[in-house]
């Protein structure tokens, strides 16, 4: 019979190196997140992450098998982080929350260092050629799931959510974009809440204008 003290080592020998690749995967994607959201995916090269998380190169072949690879791990991680603080400041906000708050839970949510990714990565995902075309397109299905999901929790339910929930996403992801063309110019802050008014007011009328409940 084998020394359980012996095996009992080996576990925890493996939960430590398990621990170890799970934190070099973290400093990787967290390096090549910050390099992306500063200058797209031509600024994240092996290198470059290397030096910013202080791995070796090596290491992104390893985890990820190329640096698109790593481009992905990144969207993918970006859209996790994005629905995770979206949720949150809904949770915060109560049971019920309207549409305002679905609205002013993304503007919050973009208006963190970290969001800069999205804006720099989306001009690269639309390209018929982009290898993180596809990624970012099963993100935003995931991202339109949660709007739809939140509209269809609200205490007097969205008509046809889905198609609300692509355009409130039209709509802010609009209002991102023009801000980061032209800062100066455009407030984002008076924008976001002329689009929380537009909605609130429109999904009202649709309402009393709808037929009664036979």
């Amino acid at each position: 019979m084998g020394d359980p003290t012996n095996l009992g080592g080996h576990r925890m020998g493996a939960t430590r190196k398990q621990e170890i690749s799970t934190e070099t995967r973290r400093r990787l994607v967290a390096a090549a997140w910050e390099l992306a959201a500063e200058g797209g995916s031509a600024a994240m090269s092996i290198q470059a992450v290397a030096e910013r998380s202080g791995i070796s190169r090596g290491s992104v072949s390893w985890h990820f098998g190329s640096k698109d690879g790593l481009l992905r791990a990144v969207v993918e991680e970006a859209f996790r982080w994005g629905m995770n603080f979206m949720r949150e400041r809904l949770a915060s906000a109560g049971p019920g929350s309207g549409v305002e708050a679905l609205i002013e839970a993304n503007f919050v949510m973009m208006s963190q260092p970290e969001a800069r990714i999205f804006s720099t990565i989306l001009i690269e995902a639309v390209s018929q050629d982009s290898v993180v075309r596809a990624t970012y397109a099963e993100q935003y299905a995931m991202l339109r799931c949660f709007y739809t999901d939140h509209l269809r929790a609200l205490a007097a339910p969205v008509t046809d959510p889905d198609s609300v929930a692509v355009a409130l996403l039209g709509g802010t992801l609009g209002i991102n974009i023009q801000h980061r063309l032209d800062p100066e110019r455009l407030d984002r802050r008076r924008a976001v809440t002329a689009l929380e008014s537009i909605y609130a007011h429109g999904l009202a009328n649709a309402r009393s204008n709808s037929p009664a409940e036979p």
